[in-house]
């Protein structure tokens, strides 16, 4: 902008902003009206005193780098008007030229943008706001393009999946090669409704979620889809005491089963011990007492177990305890039983040295349950061509110094699409005959000693169960 000095009073005061000329010392020899209704009448005082409430040209003064290269000049700046308050500003400084094309003057241009920039602080703080509230909501959410390539994820879903930018959905979450079925997202494109299910997914640590996902438009000012949020809930602990929930109804129901049975078998014993008394008839007597006692030991065992495992117990562990006669007094306590059921159970004890530290109540109730479900896997194995059944109990130290207890039986074996639940709560192949809870005090003793309970099994031909407790470290 160069026009003559004498042209300026045509527009400046037609002009939305605040517009003053200074000379070379900055003193103000014009100014338009906004500029006199917010600052005064402060015709030939210095610019810096007017505005700024300075004794003192400002630092890099747009004016007089005006005044210095005769170019255009701009910056932000505070101004404070005669009332107090305090105005955001852009300043442009233009030179005003003399008819010999010399820097006469300086006119600088102050636009007001203080409603800007409280709209940007508003905006930038609105943006931190929502940046927060992304970060620390407890649900895994990521924002994907139309290629289900990952733009955005929050901190807990980088700190669980890989989802570096550029990453597929798919891939991120399943380890797939290509695009699910029925996938949320691209329903959310097609549609632009919002769409959930549940799903199971891998953390890259290799543990699987089971999780509510629900999937989101994002819009554009026009309304446009340009991605979609997906949402992550962790419900893992809810379907996990789902299961609980289901299993033990499932162990009630075949628990009280069981219970109808005993109490058969022991109004039945009853009948016979009546019925022998008023004939004096020994022998009947004999027999229905011991149908008394077999029903008694079954009911015993059934509430030890459910003791056991229905209460906070404390492990007792004691010094000096030799796991070998353990295993001789089980031994010793079934082979009457498993002679009458017509099975050879026999004993294999490492000849060293095995004392440690244990809880000896503990696994006696472990050696107890397992030997009692192999005897009830070789009496209920249906192959009629065996001639006979065999249970062995072991007991040895490994090389690494911890002690294995093996109980290996020639029984039925458990089917393969049964095997891999084993270990759920309150498993049980024997029908009403069983309630599950024997394996569940088999590995809740094995976890108080630090160990673990393996297995391996064939169907038809049998099934060997191996705890493993390591040296107990005081």
């Amino acid at each position: 902008m160069t026009e003559p000095v004498q042209s300026y009073p045509r527009w400046m005061g037609v002009m939305p902003c605040y517009l003053s000329v200074q000379d070379r010392q900055l003193r103000i020899i014009e100014a338009n009206n906004l500029f006199v209704r917010d600052f005064g009448e402060h015709v030939g005082n210095f610019c810096y005193q007017v505005y700024k409430d300075n004794q003192a040209p400002c630092p890099d003064c747009p004016v007089l780098q005006t005044f210095q290269d005769g170019q255009v000049h701009s910056g932000e700046e505070k101004v404070t008007t005669r009332e107090g308050k305090v105005i955001e500003v852009v300043v442009t400084s233009t030179p005003l030229l003399d008819e010999n094309g010399r820097v006469s003057s300086v006119i600088e241009m102050s636009t007001n943008i203080s409603e800007v920039k409280s709209l940007r602080r508003k905006l930038s703080q609105t943006r931190r706001d929502y940046k927060r509230l992304f970060e620390s909501v407890p649900c895994y959410i990521c924002v994907l393009d139309r290629d289900l390539v990952i733009q955005e994820a929050n901190t807990l879903y980088k700190e669980h999946f890989d989802s570096s930018r550029g990453t597929h959905c798919y891939d991120v979450c399943k380890g797939r090669k290509n695009r699910c079925d029925d996938c949320l997202v691209e329903k959310t494109f097609a549609d632009g409704q919002s769409h959930s299910s549940e799903e199971r997914l891998t953390t890259r640590n290799g543990h699987t979620l089971n999780l509510v996902v629900h999937s989101m438009p994002v819009r554009d000012e026009e309304r446009n889809i340009t991605a979609v949020m997906e949402v992550f809930t962790d419900i893992t602990e809810v379907k996990r005491l789902q299961h609980q929930l289901t299993m033990m109804g499932r162990a009630v129901a075949g628990m009280a089963h069981r219970i109808k049975n005993i109490l058969m078998g022991l109004e039945g014993g009853i009948f016979v011990v009546n019925t022998g008394m008023e004939s004096d008839d020994r022998e009947a007597m004999d027999e229905g007492w011991e149908m008394v006692e077999r029903n008694v030991k079954r009911v015993s065992r059934l509430v030890k177990d459910l003791l056991y495992c229905s209460k906070e117990r404390k492990p007792s562990f004691e010094d000096d305890v030799c796991p070998r006669e353990i295993v001789r007094q089980v031994h010793e306590l079934y082979t009457e039983r498993a002679a009458e059921a017509g099975i050879d159970l026999r004993l294999d004890l490492d000849q060293q040295d095995l004392r440690g530290t244990f809880d000896p109540d503990g696994l006696y109730n472990l050696l107890v349950n397992l030997v009692g479900n192999a005897i009830d896997a070789c009496r209920f194995d249906p192959d009629e061509k065996k001639r006979s059944h065999t249970i062995q109990l072991r007991c040895r130290r490994q090389a690494d110094g911890a002690v294995a207890f093996e109980v290996e039986d020639n029984g039925a074996g458990i089917p393969d699409d049964v095997a891999a639940k084993v270990f759920e709560d309150f498993f049980s192949t024997k029908g009403t005959e069983g309630t599950g809870i024997g394996l569940l005090v088999v590995q809740k003793v094995a976890e108080e000693h630090g160990g673990k309970v393996t297995f391996d099994t064939k169907p038809g031909i049998g099934t060997r169960f191996t705890v493993t407790i390591p040296p107990r470290q005081v």
